[in-house]
């Protein structure tokens, strides 16, 4: 099923919003920083296992450069940060005057934030979609568990509407992906695969708290295979 990566991400999120509503004034504060590290681990295991799946180096090195730049220039970090910004002005302007509904909006839009626009989502649903390999939004789900239960006990009953949200939006996103599946060959699926991997292992390295990476500037380098693998089978053609 295409979008069983996202419906078991969606459904954790909705489980540890919970957990975290209950067991609120249990939690020790540092337990969700030393749980977010032991799960960093776990997805550089998920990279690695991703990135053995290419076959050129060049076609990496290419995308993750090209891809790079790309990134660089419209700089879709800022771009993210911005519009999270934005979207959490409007919230809170517009429930200002109701305690109750600006919590409920605190909560939702800031999880929603957190566990949607981000690198992990997207390379987690191109490769469900592509691939029906759903790995790396399994150890999603694990990860946004455990942070949406460590939101849920300061930011309240709205954090895990967040799953409504998430599973929607990783849904839409593997079946685009799947659509597109059968114009790629399983080679450039391949390539895709592996540069996505090595941003995982960017993340994973950030979780650890070792690299300060914007790994949502090298986001281009995911889909850079296509065009990549596309020149070089042409000049391949061309030199024959």
């Amino acid at each position: 099923m295409i979008i069983l990566g996202s419906l078991v991400n969606g459904v954790a999120t909705v489980f540890g919003g919970v957990l975290g509503l209950l067991f609120k004034r249990r939690m020790p504060n540092d337990l969700g920083d030393f749980l977010m590290k032991g799960l960093g681990l776990c997805v550089i295991l998920v990279a690695v296992q991703g990135m053995v799946k290419g076959g050129d180096v060049v076609v990496t090195v290419l995308s993750i450069v090209i891809g790079g730049l790309v990134g660089f220039l419209i700089d879709i970090d800022a771009w993210i940060h911005r519009f999270g910004d934005w979207v959490q002005a409007k919230i809170d302007h517009a429930f200002q005057g109701s305690t109750a509904l600006g919590n409920f909006s605190d909560g939702f839009i800031s999880s929603s934030l957190f566990i949607c626009i981000g690198s992990m989502a997207v390379l987690g649903s191109l490769q469900s979609g592509l691939q029906l390999d759903h790995s790396t939004l399994f150890a999603k789900a694990v990860i946004d568990m455990v942070v949406v239960m460590v939101m849920a006990t300061t930011l309240g009953v709205g954090v895990p509407f967040s799953g409504l949200a998430v599973f929607a939006y990783e849904a839409a996103l593997s079946l685009g992906a799947s659509l597109l599946a059968p114009f790629l060959t399983d080679a450039v699926i391949n390539e895709m695969v592996c540069a996505g991997s090595l941003l995982l292992l960017a993340i994973g390295l950030n979780m650890l708290k070792l690299t300060d990476i914007k790994v949502a500037n090298y986001l281009p380098a995911a889909f850079m295979p296509i065009f990549i693998c596309a020149v070089m089978q042409w000049g391949q053609g061309f030199m024959v």
